[in-house]
């Protein structure tokens, strides 16, 4: 009988330390992923000023979802063994990054005002339109271009989507580039910041040896933190070692 306080107290502790650790281990697992949570809230911010809610309601619903249940996952408790947080972070990824590709999509697509506005009185012929006024109306060709693995070389492929870049804003004297430099997964964030940021100058410089100003063209590197392509394969991996260019 006189062992059972010692008991009881020794229960308590263990007890005590076992919360304490666990509470510890939830603010580790919390704080590793708070980059990732502030990533997302950035990108959703992002696709709803690009007008994601109207254009792809789905793709932003799925993602805003998502954000709200990955915060739920990393700061609470209670979903231990509830079936429908399975594989969350991974449902989470694909989620954004549909809505990410959606992103991507509309600002290739996106035409500034110059290149499609029409006079307020048009002239009342049928005659074509001259060549350089048929080339302004032309939505700008804001295809990437892809570079092979650890390089920053333009590709012959890349050229001529450069060559058209050029031709476009030779003809629209007042728009400017912004070139975002892409990495695939591999390698170090550093590593691929820098590599990332290696491409968008390679195409600014051959953007500039074309004859275009170069304080029209600014450059930022995303490393590997915005894949076009989920994947851990070449066939994922070539489609985000790019250079994408977004019309300012």
């Amino acid at each position: 009988m006189d062992q059972m306080p010692e008991v009881r107290r020794n229960s308590r502790l263990a007890l005590v330390c076992s919360l304490a650790a666990f509470l510890i281990a939830g603010c580790a697992i919390h704080a590793s992923y708070r980059p990732e949570i502030d990533r997302m809230k950035g990108e959703l911010a992002e696709a709803k000023a690009a007008g994601a809610e109207t254009s792809a309601p789905e793709e932003y619903a799925a993602a805003e979802a998502c954000l709200d249940w990955w915060t739920h996952w990393v700061t609470q408790f209670d979903h231990f063994g509830d079936v429908t947080m399975a594989n969350l972070p991974g449902r989470c990824r694909a989620a954004f990054a549909s809505l990410r590709s959606w992103l991507v999509a509309s600002r290739a697509g996106r035409v500034p005002t110059e290149a499609v506005s029409q006079p307020a009185a048009p002239k009342p012929d049928t005659e074509a339109p001259s060549a350089k006024e048929a080339e302004k109306r032309k939505a700008p060709p804001n295809e990437a271009i892809f570079f092979d693995f650890d390089k920053s070389t333009i590709r012959s492929d890349g050229k001529k989507s450069l060559d058209e870049n050029a031709k476009w804003l030779k003809a629209n004297p007042t728009a400017a580039l912004l070139i975002e430099g892409h990495c695939d997964e591999r390698g170090t964030r550093e590593y691929n910041l820098g590599l990332g940021q290696r491409r968008g100058k390679a195409a600014k410089d051959y953007l500039v040896s074309a004859g275009i100003d170069a304080k029209r063209i600014k450059t930022i590197s995303y490393g590997k933190e915005r894949p076009f392509m989920l994947g851990h394969d070449e066939s994922a991996w070539k489609w985000n070692r790019r250079a994408q260019f977004v019309v300012q």
